[in-house]
């Protein structure tokens, strides 16, 4: 990841006529991404860690459970946008953003979330390190607990997930004293992911979760507020996930053992 944002320049320049010949839809985040995805998980996690698909989260089955979420979610911050702009008086009009650059430019930094940039991480750092770290503290440390083994692998792999962002912050012209600040927020999104995706199971709920928090795709400029859906989803996965699945009918009731 260093040496990507060495070359970054050099990709943009490479990638430009693809960007310029699909009006802005496919850019370098998704192109470079789906690099990481093929090179890295493709060819690293699932040869050399003789993994299948499935073992780091790609099951197929659970895309539409993804899919329904994260639209849901995205409606609902569409939505109280537009109703905190109602309430405050305020005239309502396109997101700056989709007047300035057009629709395809802005769909393309939502395609290269959610099919680069939050499926590589999501993939790479909640649904293989996570897991692959948890079975290691439980065989090294011999931690009986996998409660207790699954908050080492949390801390463990968020940490790494968070130091990969330093390169970045430091393209973005981020002095080295004000680094730790700009690292809060990615460990705390990436403990977040990590929970989300250990409640869940469901890798495709957080790479759609993931992808909102990047590029939300705004309607209307409405400031912070449009977050607060986005919150409340996640803490109603984190608090309630399988009786809110067995009420869409998206997973069978658990039985009680009988006595």
């Amino acid at each position: 990841m260093t040496l990507f944002h060495l070359i970054l320049p050099t990709i943009s320049d490479v990638l430009a006529p693809v960007f310029d010949a699909t009006g802005g839809l496919v850019g370098m985040t998704l192109l470079a991404n789906l690099a990481f995805v093929v090179v890295i998980v493709g060819g690293i996690v699932l040869q050399f860690g003789d993994l299948r698909p499935r073992d780091i989260g790609l099951v197929w089955e659970n895309i539409p459970v993804g899919i329904g979420i994260t639209a849901g979610t995205w409606i609902l911050m569409q939505v109280t946008g537009v109703a905190a702009l109602i309430l405050q008086d305020e005239s309502l009009a396109l997101a700056d953003s989709l007047t300035r650059f057009g629709i395809l430019p802005v769909l393309g930094g939502f395609v290269g979330q959610i099919l680069g940039n939050a499926l590589y991480e999501e993939t790479v750092y909640r649904a293989f390190l996570l897991p692959q770290l948890a079975k290691k503290f439980a065989r090294m440390a011999k931690i009986e607990s996998p409660r207790t083994a699954f908050l080492f692998a949390l801390l463990a792999s968020q940490t790494v997930f968070t130091l990969v962002h330093v390169p970045g912050r430091f393209a973005a012209g981020v002095e080295i004293g004000n680094l730790p600040t700009f690292l809060v927020a990615p460990f705390v999104l990436g403990v977040l992911f990590a929970l989300i995706y250990a409640r869940t199971g469901n890798l495709f709920v957080t790479i759609g979760l993931h992808a909102l928090v990047n590029d939300p795709v705004l309607l209307v400029d409405a400031g912070g507020i449009v977050l607060v859906p986005l919150l409340l989803v996640v803490l109603a996965i984190l608090v309630t996930w399988p009786s809110l699945m067995t009420w869409v009918g998206a997973e069978e009731p658990r039985s009680e053992p009988s006595s």
